[in-house]
């Protein structure tokens, strides 16, 4: 049996990777497992920009991955970027086995709002949803409600379902079972 693996790079509050371990499961064929690892991922860390660079930790964890993985999604802290983007809310391997995703951004707190859990987990979801479909080779999709929309605030991760429209999760069922079972 293989699983997705939901790492954490630093320190991460339990409760919403319980929450997302629940939601993965109901969406994906797959089980979810926890990985918990709260070393600070300083070998990421950018200072000029004060950031940490998504591709750096997504080399590090394609170096970990556990046998029975499918796919393995760090969550992390810290806020992420590439160096030609300012910032990313996660970024993934397209066609590979692995993603990370920031809670920074993420947080009603991040742009000066009251806490909300509930809606951090379902951002957190979405985002995690997208990283994996570019991880099964799904591009963005032009559906402004389809989870694999490209998201360049929270405004649009918010207007945007937690599903794939038909043709993403057709293209994806496609993928598991090409992968899985051929």
């Amino acid at each position: 049996m293989k699983y997705i693996y939901l790492k954490t790079i630093g320190l991460v509050k339990p409760t919403i990777l319980e929450n997302l371990v629940k939601s993965l499961d109901m969406l994906f064929p797959f089980q979810s497992k926890l990985i918990v690892d709260e070393e600070n991922p300083l070998f990421a860390f950018e200072p000029k920009r004060d950031q940490y660079y998504a591709k750096k930790m997504i080399e590090k964890l394609a170096g970990e991955l556990p046998l029975d993985c499918e796919k393995l999604v760090g969550i992390t802290d810290v806020d992420l970027c590439t160096p030609v983007l300012t910032f990313v809310y996660g970024e993934a391997q397209l066609s590979g086995n692995v993603a990370v995703v920031s809670l920074n951004r993420l947080r009603q707190e991040f742009y000066y709002l009251p806490h909300n859990d509930a809606l951090l987990v379902e951002r957190l979801l979405k985002e995690c949803i997208h990283e994996l479909g570019h991880c099964y080779g799904l591009f963005h999709c032009n559906n402004s409600k389809c989870v694999m929309c490209f998201s360049n605030s929270i405004i649009s991760i918010d207007n945007k379902k937690k599903n794939f429209c038909v043709g993403c999760k057709e293209f994806v069922d496609k993928t598991i079972r090409k992968e899985n079972y051929a």
